[in-house]
Parts: C-alpha cells; structure tokens; sequence
C-alpha cells in the first residue's frame, strides 16, 4: 500500500523513418506514499519547477508527510527545477475528495479544484450541496490554503473537470452536473448532465454560472479562455437538438464544441463524431487562432469522421478554424485500445498527444506493449502527419495524462503507474498506483537523448514583422523588443489561452518578461488581430 510519483526520466532511442529502437532510461525516480496514488494533472511553475496533482488515500509513508483525512484527498507536489520535492500537501474533508486540476497563479500561488463529497472537516470550510460539489482551493506559494469554496447544487454530480485563471486574475471552472436550481446553481439541468461553467473573482466569489446542454448526457472536460477573452468548452455529448444543442448526435457520445463571449453567451456550438462513441478529453487554442481537439473514437467512417478504426478505440485529432469548421482529422491507433488524454501544440507549429495504448504494432504503433498498457506519445507535424511515436511502460498499467514541451524537442510526460521493475520500469511501486513522469528529449537526427536547453546567445536574434510590428529576440531570454509603426496594444498569451500581460506600444517599446516561466507564447497585435509565436528560453 504505497504510492510514488516518478519525477523525471531521460529517455535515448534511434528512430528511423516508421520504426524506433528501445529508448535507454537513464535516470528514475519515484515518490509516493503507501496505498493508491491517482495522477490529474501537472504545471509547470515560474521558478522552472513543476506542481502536480491527484488524489490519494496513503496515509504518513514513503514521500508523503500528512495522513489522510478521510477516503481520497487532494495531494499536491512542488518540485524544483531538479525534480526535488519542496513540499507536499494532503488536503480533504472526511469523505472523498478528487482533484482534477491544479496551475500556478500570476502572484506565483496556486489553485486547485477537482469535486469533494465532504461536508466541514479537516480543510474544507463549507458543507456538501448534495453529493459531489465543485471544490477549489486557493494556494500561496509555500502550499499554504488561503481560501476555500465548495460550489454544487442539489444533484449527485457536480463534477469540476477544468479550471483556469482569467484576465483580471479571476477564474473560469468547468465540470458537469445534474443539479436543477439550488446552492449556486441558478440554471436548471437541461436533462440528464449538463456542462456547468462558473465564473470567479480573485477572491472566489461567484460572478456567473451558465448551464449549458441537451436532452441527453453531456460532460464538459475541457474549458479555455480564448484570445479574444471569451471561452471555448470542449467535451461530449448524447444529446441530440434540444436546450443549447443545435446539432443532432451522430451515433453515442461525440465530441461537443462550445464558443463563449466574455460573459458566456453562446457564439457557436459544434457536434463533431461517428455512428460510434467519440469522446473530447484535450482541447486548445491553436496560433491560428483555430483549435486542435483531440480525444478517442470507437466510429469507421461516418459523420465527421474519414478515417476507419485501427482497432477497438483510436486517438482521433481534430483541427478546427476560428469558426469551428474542420479543416482536418486524423485517426492513429493499433489493434487494442487506444486513449488520447492531453495534448499540446509545439514550438515548431505541430502537436504533441499523450495518452495510453494496449496496442501491439500495429496501425499508427511502432512498438509492442510492455505488458498492459502504456504510455503512448505521438508528434505529429501542423497538419497532422506523424513524426515519431513513444511507448513507455512496465507489464502492469501505466498511463498517462499529462504532456507539456518545456523547449524546442524537449517534453515532460506525467500520468500513473501500477508497474513494478520490468520494460522501461526501473524501481519498485510503492503501492497501488505511484504518479510518474518522464523528460523526453528528441533531436532531429532521430535520437532521444538528453540535452541543454539552448541558451539565448547560442541563438541568433529573429526578427518577426508581421500585422506591422516587430518582435526580437526570438527566442527571447528576459525581455523582448517591440517595434511599431503606428500605435497597437499587445497581449502576450500562455498556451492555455491566458492573457498575460497587455501594453500598448507606438514606436520601440521594450516588455520585461523575466516573471515569465520557459515556454511557447503568443504575442497579439490586438489592432490589426495578428498573431505571433515567441518562445522563451532560459
């Protein structure tokens, strides 16, 4: 009964046009307590460290320092930037309590949600609405609560699924629920689950909530504010037209695409699947200023779908314009089942997916199962062409649920594992589940290996001019050089859509960016609408 959460692995294989040698681990490391240990999510913080976050029910063993207080609890790990572990924080209430997603604020706090089923006891403050609430919780830097708010009605699932900060350092949460009007909830279910999206201030007080759903069952996973400060809600739906839904169902569950104005007026709703179930797991605004979706798929070709199965669940990709039209999709799997959790877009304009595969070679797979199901990462290029995938595992389940590119080539993968030594497993589980994770660095000579980070002056400066303004260095180090023909307002946005900061510029301007944490960045001339990449390195 003992739980880890792998910090980093550093990963070498040769890769050839559609085959990959056995990567060579070259560091591990886990930390975790004794009983089950379930991985969400994790960020990377301003200090280029990395929280994570799950739920757990070990009690003071291996690397967890606080006993349980009741069934799950939210448990929460600071690392710095050499994978060491800061601090960890059990956080609950006498019941179950289940995080879903956690990131760092702009004051360099935190804020996690995920739902509870706890009323007052240990950390939570408030008591249930009904079954499950929404539960968020405010963070200082040092893991230390600030506030707390429990936010359901009086129906048996009010699950938060996703959560953001906003401009003016509110916040956007976004789950499901079953409620009718009651507690917080000011909308009644539109039949059976309903994407239920609340708007926070700093403070968590609530300013909105919008119910938004058919007939039918309809779970929000994904929720983003987007470049113009509106929303876009990504997750699937049974429902066919009725409520908010303008699209019949095209099978069982498909994906449902919902576009928000800053105040959560419906702009635009798409239903995209097969005559099978397809279900939205990862959702983001692209550079484009388009989407990339992505989830699993179980449909042949039919409805939206061009593709046929590889087996009995698919990785399938979809690429949406601004106005939601699909300009492509893409459907990768093997023979066994395949499920995309998380995806990202990468600094040279392609994709990076994460998810977990039962599938021997096969399909799009170029590499058997260790065991049950692994890890399995797959980059693909700006239109969806594959350039390499990864399998990752030991011969008990692995899977994973988180990837981010932390610089050109170089990934953080993070997710669960219930392996012992054995594939690419090299320590003991502590328990039942263990979080772990892995760097995964690839060159383009087809190698995984591990790297530097490039460095500011091993780089040439580049001059990006476009929509009438110029931006150097690129990449940049502490700050970036702006210049401008006429008078514009810049926003600078994270890849979850979050606006960052805004100035307005006429002539040369100089923004400071030493605040900001290493990565892939949008830079908006908000006058003239186009949109820049710039990545930050360090």
């Amino acid at each position: 009964m003992k739980q880890s959460f792998l910090c980093i692995i550093i990963l070498t294989c040769i890769i050839s046009v559609k085959s990959f040698a056995q990567p060579e681990i070259k560091a591990q490391k886990e930390i975790g307590g004794n009983y089950s240990d379930w991985f969400s999510n994790m960020y990377l913080t301003k200090d280029k460290g990395i929280i994570v976050g799950g739920y757990s029910t070990s009690c003071i063993s291996g690397d967890k320092t606080e006993n349980i207080r009741g069934g799950y609890d939210y448990w929460i790990i600071k690392m710095d930037s050499t994978y060491k572990i800061q601090w960890d924080k059990t956080i609950g209430g006498s019941d179950q309590d289940y995080l879903s997603d956690l990131l760092q604020t702009s004051d360099y706090g935190y804020l996690v949600g995920g739902f509870s089923q706890s009323n007052i006891s240990s950390e939570k403050t408030e008591n249930s609405r009904g079954g499950d609430d929404y539960w968020v919780i405010r963070l200082d830097s040092s893991g230390t609560i600030q506030w707390d708010k429990t936010i359901g009605g009086n129906g048996t699932n009010d699950r938060l699924t996703s959560l953001q900060q906003t401009t003016g350092n509110g916040y956007i949460l976004g789950g499901q629920s079953d409620s009718n009007i009651s507690g917080e909830k000011t909308q009644d279910s539109r039949g059976g689950f309903d994407y239920w999206l609340v708007k926070l201030d700093s403070t968590g007080k609530i300013i909105w909530d919008k119910t938004i759903g058919g007939n039918n069952t309809d779970g929000l996973t994904s929720v983003q504010q987007t470049s113009d400060e509106g929303y876009i809600l990504g997750g699937y739906s049974w429902s066919d037209i009725s409520g908010e839904k303008t699209e019949n169902s095209r099978g069982q569950d498909d994906y449902w695409v919902v576009k928000l104005d800053s105040l959560g007026n419906i702009q635009w709703d798409k239903t995209i699947g097969g005559s099978l179930a397809d279900k939205l797991n990862a959702l983001r605004q692209t550079s484009d200023g388009g989407y990339i979706l992505g989830g699993y798929s179980t449909s042949g070709i039919s409805g939206e779908k061009t593709e046929n199965s590889r087996g009995k669940e698919d990785y399938w990709v979809v690429k949406l314009d601004s106005m939601g039209k699909i300009q492509w999709n893409k459907t990768i799997g093997g023979s066994d089942y395949d499920e995309l959790t998380s995806l990202q877009e990468t600094y040279d304009g392609g994709y990076i997916l994460a998810g977990y595969s039962f599938s021997n070679i096969s399909g799009e797979k170029t590499e058997n199962s260790r065991g049950d199901e692994d890890y399995w990462v797959v980059k693909l290029d700006s239109q969806g062409n594959i350039q390499w995938d990864k399998t990752i595992g030991g011969n008990d389940p692995d899977e994973a649920y988180s990837v981010i590119e932390i610089s050109g080539n170089n990934y953080i993968v993070g997710g669960y594992s219930q392996s012992r030594i054995s594939g690419d497993k090299k320590t003991h589980s502590r328990g039942g589940r263990d979080y772990w994770g892995m760097k995964l660095v690839y060159n383009k000579t087809g190698r995984f290996e591990t790297t530097e980070l490039p460095k500011e002056n091993k780089a040439k400066a580049s001059k990006l001019n476009n929509g009438g303004f110029t931006v150097y260095p690129n990449p940049a180090r502490d700050q970036i050089y702006i210049q401008a023909n006429t008078k514009a307002i810049v926003s600078l946005i994270d890849q979850s859509g979050k606006t960052l900061l805004r100035k307005s510029i006429n002539g040369s301007t100089i923004i400071n960016i030493a605040g900001v944490s290493p990565g892939l960045y949008y830079l908006k001339n908000n006058t003239t609408g186009v949109v820049q990449k710039i990545i930050i390195n360090r």
